[in-house]
C-alpha cells in the first residue's frame, strides 16, 4: 500500500508537496516518505535526555495545543464530508495529498476511520493534563450566504467536535468553525458558545471569506460581546483547496476584527507568501505576509488583542521566520504553541537535517526526533519547538502555557 502511495506521489509531484508549504520536495531524513505509525514510544526514547529536557519548566496542565484538525472520512454518523475529488484517482494531486494526510493521522486499524482517528489521537497525548483543541471546519459560502459545496475541501460539523469533547473531556477541547457570510452566523455562534466552543476557526483563502468585508461586522460584534477569540489562518494556503482566494490571507484584513475588539490569533504567524500592503492603498506594494503580521504585532493598540500561533513554522519554507520569532522575546507572551496536526506526521514537510544544518537543533536532537516522529508526531512537534535555538535563545516557556488563551471567555448573560 505504501509503495502505491509513493508511486502516486511521484506522478503528482507538481502539487503533492505543496501540501501546505508550496515548497520543493524534502527528501526525508530517514529515507521514508510515510509515517510508520508505530504504537508505543520505547522506554529508551521516552526517557532520553532530549525528550525529558524539553519538559523542564513546563507545567503540562497549562499546555493546550490550539491547532489540531478534526478529520475523518465520514464513515460513521459524524457528519464529516470530504470533497469527492480527494477520494478519486482522477484527481491525482488532491487524492495523493489526502492520502498523505490520512497516513499522518495513523488511524487505528480495524475500526472506521472517524473512530480510528480519535483513538490514535488520544494515544498521542504526551503530558499530564495537557489537551488538544480540535478544530471544526465549515463549508464555503458566497457573499449572498449561499453554500458552495463544490468549492469546499471538507466539512467537519461543530456538533461533532462538541460531541468528541463531551465524550473525552480530559483529552479534548474544541473550536467551532462558522462562516461569517452565513445568514445564521450569529445564531450558530451562540449555539457553539453554549456548547463550550473555545473559539472560532477560519481559513479565508480556502473558505472564501474576506475578513475585511463589512459583511463580517455583525459576526465580529457578537464575538467581541461574548469574548470569543478568532483563530484565523493568514498567508498563502496550499494544503486545502476550496475557493482558492489567496488574497483573503492578508494579515492586514484582520484590522477590521481587531477594531471591533475581537481577540485574534493569526495562525502560523502569517509565515508564507506575500500580500498587498493595503495600509498604502489598494495598489500598494507586495510585502511578505510575515512582515505584515510583524507590523500588526508592533502596534501598541493591538497589545492584548493580537496573538500568533507557531504551528507549521518548522516547515521548510517557513524557516525564515524562526530567527525573528525566537529573538523577539517581547512577543513571546503573545505567541502560542500549536501543532497544526496532522501535518507534523507528514514526514517530508519538516527536514531535521535542514534544521540541524542551520543550527536550530543539534545533531543529537535531530537523531532522537527522527525516531520519535514515527511513534508520536505531536510529541515530536512539541520537543522540536522546545529545543529550537537562535544564538542560544529559544522560545520562552510562556509560549507553551497556552491554556489561559482559550479559557478567557466570559459567561454569557
Amino acid at each position: 500500500m505504501q509503495r502505491r502511495y509513493f508511486l502516486l506521489s511521484l506522478i503528482g509531484l507538481g502539487g503533492v508537496f505543496t501540501l501546505n508549504t508550496g515548497s520543493v520536495v524534502n527528501w526525508p531524513d530517514d529515507h521514508k516518505f510515510f509515517n510508520a505509525c508505530k504504537d508505543k514510544l520505547p522506554k529508551q526514547l521516552a526517557e532520553h535526555e532530549v525528550i525529558l529536557s524539553a519538559f523542564y519548566g513546563i507545567d503540562t496542565t497549562q499546555v493546550w495545543d490550539g491547532h489540531v484538525h478534526l478529520v475523518g472520512l465520514g464513515d460513521t454518523d459524524s457528519g464529516i464530508w470530504v470533497n469527492p475529488k480527494s477520494l478519486s484517482l482522477l484527481d491525482i494531486k488532491h487524492y495523493t495529498q489526502f492520502r498523505f494526510y490520512l497516513n499522518a493521522c495513523c488511524p487505528t486499524s480495524g475500526m472506521p476511520v472517524d473512530n480510528g482517528f480519535i483513538n490514535r489521537l488520544k494515544s498521542l497525548q504526551w503530558g499530564r493534563g495537557s489537551k488538544f483543541v480540535l478544530l471544526a471546519f465549515d463549508y464555503s459560502y458566497d457573499e449572498q450566504g449561499n453554500r458552495l459545496t463544490t468549492k469546499t475541501a471538507f466539512y467537519t460539523p461543530n456538533n461533532y467536535a462538541a460531541k468528541i469533547h463531551q465524550q473525552f473531556p480530559h483529552n479534548f477541547e474544541w473550536i467551532a468553525s462558522i462562516h461569517p457570510y452565513r445568514k445564521d452566523c450569529v445564531e450558530a455562534l451562540k449555539d457553539a458558545f453554549l456548547k463550550g466552543a473555545r473559539g472560532v476557526k477560519w481559513l479565508p483563502p480556502a473558505m472564501g471569506m474576506n475578513p475585511a468585508s463589512p459583511i463580517c461586522d455583525r459576526f465580529y460584534k457578537a464575538m467581541a460581546y461574548w469574548g470569543i477569540p478568532l483563530l484565523c489562518h493568514c498567508g498563502d494556503e496550499k494544503a486545502v483547496g476550496g475557493t482558492n482566494t489567496q488574497e483573503y490571507g492578508n494579515p492586514l484584513h484582520l484590522r477590521r476584527a481587531l477594531e471591533h475588539g475581537v481577540k485574534v490569533v493569526i495562525a502560523h504567524c502569517g509565515s508564507l507568501g506575500n500580500s498587498i500592503d493595503t495600509d498604502k492603498g489598494v495598489n500598494g506594494p507586495l510585502v511578505s505576509n510575515f512582515a505584515l503580521f510583524a507590523r500588526l504585532m508592533d502596534e501598541e493598540r493591538y497589545n492584548g488583542l493580537l496573538f500568533g500561533d507557531i504551528s507549521a513554522i518548522t516547515q521548510s519554507d517557513r524557516l525564515y521566520s524562526l530567527n525573528t520569532l525566537i529573538k523577539r522575546s517581547d512577543w513571546h507572551e503573545r505567541l502560542l504553541y500549536a501543532s497544526d496536526y496532522p501535518l507534523p506526521g507528514i514526514i517530508p514537510l519538516v527536514s531535521l537535517r535542514q534544521l540541524q544544518e542551520q543550527h536550530y537543533i543539534t545533531e543529537q536532537q535531530s537523531a532522537i526526533l527522527e525516531q520519535v516522529r514515527h511513534y508520536n508526531s505531536l510529541l515530536f512537534d512539541f520537543v522540536l519547538k522546545r529545543h529550537l535555538r537562535v544564538d542560544n535563545q529559544g522560545f520562552s516557556k510562556t509560549v507553551f502555557h497556552t491554556r489561559s488563551m482559550w479559557t478567557g471567555t466570559r459567561i454569557m448573560n
